[in-house]
């Protein structure tokens, strides 16, 4: 997960993630629609965000793997978030 390359939505893997990607950010637009999270503050609104996507991501990655390799698919979660950071940065604000 450490090769960095140019995204190209003509490969699988890259197209797919895209797919999440957009997913998870439409899950995010349509909650906003909710009284109960428009009722949340700013900073509680950003936290649930965080708790059910991390909780489900974990959950998700679980379902694909043994028990025994739960530590290291954490480990591999943790290591790709300055990826993730970049890629969002690049996304929300691309250079000019």
């Amino acid at each position: 997960m450490t090769d960095l390359a140019p995204f190209d939505p003509g490969d699988d893997f890259d197209a797919m993630a895209e797919r999440f990607r957009l997913e998870i950010a439409n899950m995010a637009i349509r909650a906003r629609s909710s009284a109960v999270f428009r009722g949340l503050t700013q900073v509680q609104q950003v936290q649930c965000l965080m708790a059910g996507i991390m909780t489900g991501l974990v959950g998700t990655c679980f379902a694909y793997i043994e028990p025994a390799g739960r530590d290291a698919m954490i480990e591999a979660i943790a290591d790709y978030l300055p990826y993730a950071r970049m890629n969002a940065e690049e996304i929300t604000e691309p250079s000019s």
